[in-house]
């Protein structure tokens, strides 16, 4: 999977639009990061790249590139 697409995911998650997305990008910062979005994003992991992160794991990334770097 291409950081693009990886992007476009993560968009998608917090419900903005791929502009709004930058690596560095806090987590914290999107209003929609929340459980939610921590729930979208194990469900992601567990479809795309057949990994089940805990919870408590996908709260320590602090930046999108955080998110980005374990989405293999």
């Amino acid at each position: 999977m291409t950081s693009e697409e990886k992007m476009e995911i993560i968009a998608d998650i917090l419900e903005v639009d791929l502009e709004d997305v930058k690596e560095e990008s806090v987590l914290e910062d999107y209003e929609t990061w929340d459980s939610v979005a921590v729930l979208s994003v194990i469900s992601v992991m567990n479809e795309e790249f057949n990994k089940f992160p805990h919870a408590s794991e996908i709260r320590e990334y602090k930046t999108v590139k955080d998110l980005m770097d374990n989405m293999k």
